[in-house]
């Protein structure tokens, strides 16, 4: 397996899926949520003290088989980025495809497989060329000098290169090894010293105006409320299994509002009927 040549060919399928689903953002942040949406059914829900942030499943719906992606809600919103863009890429079946431009012929392994959609997430998040130009017009701001680099300086930079892509610091640790802005034993210094380099991270992020850091414990399946109504109205399921539903995704009631009465907006007016 030549991995060098494999990673050659992630930007290829980058731009294949950018142009086939019309992604014109360079910098996707958290419209990566909605652009998941459109592709598989997306369940949002929090599980504390689970390491996972999310995974990819199919199953049949009827007689079709449907994409299916979960992310914990639990976890910070940088992570659940992150975990969005490594599904949709399995969603896609980016590994088979680079698998594929790269020449191997071989069955491609699970671990592999993650190597390659986590370097996709990656790019498609964070893509080299931004990234790179993000990080030296924080570096020109700030009036610091490559040449003298104080480490502290560097883990600052890193923060605010979260804040911009919206994911978690060991993403934009490693990208910043890929894009050969540091080189590999300076990344590996990072690694080592985890710990304290995470105490700056937090200790950076509290000084901006983030929501990084920020759990939405949102509990939501998109279009679950008018699934549910439409449901109640044929009476596919049982009232108690809907019920159960409504509880478990926090679904608030909005019967009892019909006395709110009928609106007319024709020709940018507002007028009570």
């Amino acid at each position: 397996m030549d991995w060098e040549k494999i990673m050659e060919q992630i930007p290829t399928a980058i731009e294949k899926v950018r142009t086939d689903y019309v992604l014109n953002n360079m910098i996707i942040r958290d419209d990566i949520f909605g652009i998941l949406e459109k592709h598989c059914t997306v369940v949002y829900y929090p599980i504390e003290n689970e390491i996972n942030c999310g995974f990819h499943t199919k199953r049949f719906v009827k007689d079709r088989l449907e994409d299916f992606v979960y992310i914990n809600t639990a976890k910070t919103v940088a992570e659940q980025v992150f975990a969005a863009a490594h599904e949709l890429g399995h969603v896609w079946g980016v590994a088979a495809q680079v698998w594929e431009l790269a020449g191997e012929e071989s069955v491609i392994e699970s671990k592999t497989e993650e190597r390659i959609i986590n370097r996709f997430a990656a790019e498609l998040l964070m893509p080299a060329k931004e990234f790179r130009k993000t990080f030296w017009a924080h570096m020109e701001k700030l009036g610091l000098d490559h040449n003298k680099l104080r480490l502290m300086d560097l883990i600052r930079i890193m923060v605010l290169q979260m804040n911009d892509y919206m994911v978690p610091y060991e993403a934009v640790r490693r990208r910043v090894i890929e894009t050969k802005i540091i080189a590999q034993e300076l990344g590996d210094v990072l690694f080592q010293n985890e710990e304290a380099i995470l105490s700056l991270v937090n200790a950076f992020s509290k000084d901006q105006n983030t929501m990084l850091d920020r759990v939405t414990a949102k509990k939501t399946i998109p279009g679950l409320r008018g699934l549910l109504e439409t449901v109640e109205k044929s009476g596919q399921l049982s009232i108690y299994t809907i019920n159960r539903i409504k509880r478990d995704f926090d679904i608030d009631d909005i019967n009892g509002t019909d006395n709110i009465g009928e609106i007319s907006i024709e020709g940018g007016k507002y007028e009570e009927n």
